[in-house]
């Protein structure tokens, strides 16, 4: 994929866009970029550190700009386990 026509930072090997981070060399066709919403989704991130060819500080200063951009969403609240409680309420009425 071709980077994104909102082009907000370039690094060395990265450029915030539009779309999220993507590589600045096109010949990956798009296998390394990361979707803005993704950015803060576990093992996404850490899953492109490992790979060798990363400029691992530009790819932490694109992290950091496109962290501006794209806002942690909010976290889902854990479900409450209601069904247990309100059994364990009944039993210890008289």
């Amino acid at each position: 994929m071709a980077l994104h026509r909102d082009i907000f930072w370039v690094g060395r090997q990265w450029a915030v866009t539009g779309y999220g981070i993507q590589a600045c060399n096109q010949k990956q066709k798009g296998k390394f970029d990361i979707e803005g919403a993704r950015l803060w989704d576990d093992g996404v991130l850490e899953s492109l550190r490992d790979e060798k060819w990363i400029n691992v500080e530009d790819f932490e200063k694109a992290i950091e700009v496109a962290r501006k951009y794209y806002p942690e969403p909010p976290r889902k609240p854990a479900p409450l386990k209601v069904a247990g409680s309100i059994e364990r309420h009944r039993r210890s009425r008289p």
